[in-house]
């Protein structure tokens, strides 16, 4: 930006000195000039209500006026304020600059930007928060032309979040927050002026419930709690006792002092007429707003002036009198009686005293076991007492023997006997003339007797009552000795019978299963079985037999594993790889059960063979030529004719084959010849690849008997198989794949050379995965970690250097590259090496490390003079490069250098240079302040 005055002033005050006259008296005579170096100096945006002051400069002698024009507006003088109380279109300000000497007039204008605002702001939105649940709020203000937002999410006292856009969701993190900050700012885009406004919002929970008040009470009185919670915004309060559910009266909290937390509490009245030793009493606060709920637990001890007793220390028994008392206050209003908390009314067999003090059971029955208490009412509250549990003692009744009728010799049983007692009866067991105490018996006869009779008596010690009951138990034997008799041999598709025996008293039944490959394959039942193979390649097959005896139903199994006629694991031994003319044995092997014939095939005829034991012996000589062809040998079972094959591919090696003239690897772009090797005088000879003919061109050439082929050059595309077809003798014409063989004879195809043509290295690019390549600069920030590639089309696989700073850094075709700084600007380089073409080529770009700005100076003279421009230098330290902008007068220029012209004196100028790095965005600020001189100026 340039220096100007706030306005031209040339005085004379020097004692009778005039424009007209020199020192010595002469005249002199003055030239005027001007108006040039016309300017307007002030900012070029304005915002509505703001004052804003413009000043229109010149150079002129003796003397400029000036005059503004804005619209039907003009004011005289070099300055003008300017204060817009609405939104307007862009204004235009003209100032003209006339001297009166020469009449010279010379006009300048300034576009301004009108703007307004940012004003009305405001953040809308719940009035709450909830911990872990997003929350949508939105900012509102008025600007001209427009506003952007940017939020920031203040928690304790600590930005937590930022946000872009008017609107933001706020979720609270799942911890203990109690408050958050949103903070909206509203700027201009145009005048980049702002505002901004904050929000204070609790969030919604729930904490440090307690319940205060007597853990202790009494039935009958009444007792006060309070439930106190800390609540944000606040809860809602539910009380439960002894199963029941209470709503209690909301209480004022005291007023909380600053940075206390916002309580709730609530107020239970409760008096106490069900009796519990102990009982919880329970607050549950749910926050309206989360609905989450926490609760606390205080545990009651209730006292009771009630209780209820038996009448004397006799236990009750069932069939005798019994009578219950209760006991407490002397003058009640009235006592009922309850049993199992229901009412108990009297009967012909329950009576009870006047005043109900008394209540008696003629007799008491094993039915009236229970709780039994007694409700007095003193005044208006109804008390329960403390309950009596009572257990009347009866039996023994319902006696029976638990176990099973019929016992088999050799088994260990277990019977029970049972009866309904209270308390326990005590178990005799009688068998014979032994007996044994407890309740339970263990039997294991060892031979067959004839009926056996358990007995059993149950005691009550209480009661004095007994009961006998008894068991008569019958006997059986087995079943053992099971056998399975049948072929030793199955068939497939044929049926076997097979026999199952065992012994049995009285009787034995039987079952049969067969398995097969582990699943059952069928069941039988009876002594005899058909057992039928499936007509697959089974091996085996599994007979299982289960005889049961028809009284006891124990049974006892046994199983045959019987072998099926089978064929199996067939294969064939020998070379695989023949030469034509040459003799060669192959052996044919296969499980066989019980015996198999063999028969051996080749090129679709049968051949004769050789046995031995369970293998076949084949001895061929090869005199029919085909690359490939099929030796087959079948196996046929002789028990069931079922016939097996397996198959041996033979590759027969002819006389010919196609070799590289010279040890030397293809290389693309260089000469490269193959022959044909074989016998000397051939026929004929022609060059397939791919299995199609090879034609001479203008790169590929034939020697004259073709037994040789030469590429010159050979490319990338000549990869294939390459072979030679010879024939040999005779004089027919032959095809071999619709090539036409004019010399006749037995045409043998060589064999074939796989060539592959050694390529590359092609383009090499440095990129990073999945991306472009990088291109001639890299742009990375220090300290970072960047994946890089070097790639190029290579055959076989280039090997990979990398260099960076002139020294090698890595061999791997991927790297991951942190740049070390200083330097700031250095070269990475990747090359690419083909060990077979001995070719390289490189990839090279430089990676810059932004940096700066440093070292802000701004150069130039250190005073300035009235009249006399200045010319002013900024420069930093900055990689790749830094932008410069100047501040004078409150406006802004761009550029790395400025002139100046201070116009009047003043006594001193400050000037300043921003430096911003064109890539990072970061900056730095200098400033310098100038002292002006002027020597016209005389200071009166």
């Amino acid at each position: 930006m340039v220096h100007h005055t706030a306005c031209l002033l040339l005085l004379t005050c020097l004692a009778g000195f005039s424009a007209s006259e020199t020192e010595l008296g002469g005249p002199v005579e003055e030239t005027s000039y001007g108006p040039s170096s016309v300017g307007i100096s002030g900012v070029d945006v304005v915002t509505v209500g703001i004052p804003y002051g413009f000043l229109c400069y010149a150079d002129c002698y003796p003397t400029c006026q000036y005059t503004w024009t804005r619209g039907n507006v003009t004011i005289q003088g070099p300055e003008l304020d300017l204060q817009l109380l609405q939104i307007m279109p862009p204004q235009t300000l003209t100032c003209t600059v006339v001297n009166p000497a020469s009449g010279n007039s010379v006009s300048v204008h300034k576009t301004l930007q009108v703007t307004a605002g940012p004003s009305n702001l405001q953040i809308s939105g719940p009035a709450f928060l909830t911990s872990g649940v997003g929350t949508n709020f939105t900012c509102s203000a008025f600007c001209y032309p427009s506003c952007s937002y940017s939020w920031s999410v203040v928690l304790e006292e600590e930005t937590y979040s930022t946000a872009q856009g008017n609107a933001i969701s706020v979720t609270p993190p799942a911890t203990t927050v109690t408050s958050e900050t949103l903070v909206c700012q509203a700027q201009d885009t145009v005048s980049h002026l702002f505002a901004s406004t904050s929000l204070f919002l609790w969030v919604a929970s729930s904490s440090d419930i307690i319940i205060t008040g007597d853990s202790a009470v009494v039935m009958g009185k009444q007792f006060s709690y309070i439930c106190s919670a800390t609540c944000i915004p606040s809860c809602q309060f539910t009380w439960k006792y002894n199963g029941k559910t209470f709503t209690g009266d909301e209480i004022q909290i005291p007023i909380l002092h600053q940075g206390q937390m916002p309580k709730c509490a609530n107020h239970l009245e409760i008096t106490f007429s069900d009796y519990s030793k102990t009982e919880p009493l329970t607050c549950e606060a749910t926050n309206i707003i989360s609905h989450a709920v926490i609760s606390t637990t205080m545990t009651l001890t209730v006292e009771d002036p009630f209780t209820v007793r038996p009448t004397s220390q006799a236990q009750p028994v069932s069939g005798e009198s019994f009578s219950l008392q209760c006991v407490g206050s002397q003058n009640p209003a009235s006592i009922t009686w309850l049993k199992n908390e229901g009412p108990m009314p009297a009967s012909e067999r329950v009576h009870f005293s006047p005043g109900n003090v008394t209540m008696t059971f003629s007799p008491i029955l094993q039915t009236d076991d229970g709780l039994y208490q007694c409700v007095v009412t003193e005044g208006q509250t109804p008390i329960q007492s403390i309950g009596y549990k009572m257990q009347v003692n009866y039996g023994p009744s319902s006696v029976t023997i638990n176990g099973v009728d019929l016992v088999t010799v050799g088994v260990l049983y277990s019977f029970q006997c049972s009866a309904s007692c209270y308390p326990t009866c005590q178990f005799t067991w009688t068998r014979g003339n032994v007996t044994s105490q407890g309740s339970e018996l263990s039997l294991q006869l060892k031979e067959v007797r004839p009926t056996q009779n358990l007995t059993c008596t149950a005691f009550n010690p209480a009661t004095g009552i007994s009961v006998t009951v008894q068991k008569t138990l019958r006997m059986t034997d087995g079943p053992s000795n099971i056998q399975i008799s049948g072929p030793a041999f199955l068939e497939a598709g044929v049926a076997s019978i097979f026999t199952c025996s065992a012994y049995c008293y009285p009787s034995c039944s039987y079952s049969w299963t067969v398995v097969l490959n582990k699943d059952t394959y069928s069941t039988a039942q009876g002594n005899k079985i058909s057992v039928t193979p499936p007509a697959t390649t089974v091996a085996s097959e599994t007979l299982t037999c289960e005889a049961r005896d028809t009284v006891s139903h124990l049974n006892i199994s046994k199983s045959l594993l019987v072998q099926v006629a089978s064929l199996s694991d067939i294969i064939i031994t020998g070379d695989s790889a023949v030469v034509m003319g040459k003799q060669y044995t192959f052996t044919c092997s296969a499980t066989c059960n019980p015996s198999c014939e063999f028969t051996w095939k080749y090129m679709g005829k049968t051949v004769q063979e050789e046995k031995a034991n369970s293998d076949s012996y084949l001895e061929i000589t090869f005199s029919d030529y085909s690359k490939t062809e099929s030796l087959t040998c079948e196996v046929t079972n002789m028990l069931s004719n079922v016939t097996i094959t397996t198959t041996k591919n033979l590759t027969v090696i002819d006389p010919f084959s196609v070799r590289p003239s010279s040890p030397a690897p293809p290389v693309a772009g260089e000469p490269f010849s193959l022959q044909c090797v074989g016998t000397q005088d051939p026929a004929s000879i022609s060059w397939l690849k791919n299995n199609q003919q090879i034609l001479a061109s203008e790169r590929v050439h034939f020697s004259a008997d073709n037994a040789t082929v030469t590429f010159s050059p050979v490319l990338q595309a000549d990869s294939g198989s390459y072979q030679c077809l010879v024939v040999e003798g005779g004089n027919q014409t032959l095809y071999y794949n619709s090539l036409e063989i004019v010399e006749g004879g037995a045409p043998i195809l060589s064999v074939g050379y796989v060539m592959q043509v050694n390529y590359g290295p092609g383009e090499v690019l440095i990129v990073k995965p999945n991306k472009e390549p990088v291109g001639e600069e890299m742009f990375t920030m220090d300290g970072s970690m960047t994946e890089l590639q070097c790639l190029t089309d290579c055959f076989p696989v280039c090997s990979t250097t990398w260099f960076y700073r002139g020294r090698l850094l890595s061999r791997n075709a991927s790297i991951l590259f942190t740049p070390v700084t200083p330097p700031y600007e250095t070269a990475l380089t990747c090359v690419a090496f083909n060990s077979v073409t001995k070719r390289n080529r490189t990839a090279e770009t430089t990676v810059v490390v932004p940096d700066g700005p440093k070292t802000v100076i701004i150069s130039g003279p250190g005073s300035l003079e009235v009249g006399v421009p200045a010319s002013f230098t900024c420069s930093a330290e900055c990689t790749p490069s830094c932008s410069f902008t100047w501040t004078l007068y409150g406006k802004t220029m761009t550029g790395s250098g400025i002139d100046i012209t201070v116009n009047r004196y003043v006594s001193q100028e400050s000037i300043s240079c921003q430096a911003e790095n064109t890539y990072t965005g970061k900056m730095a600020t200098v400033n310098e302040t100038l002292s002006v001189s002027d020597p016209h100026w005389c200071g009166c």
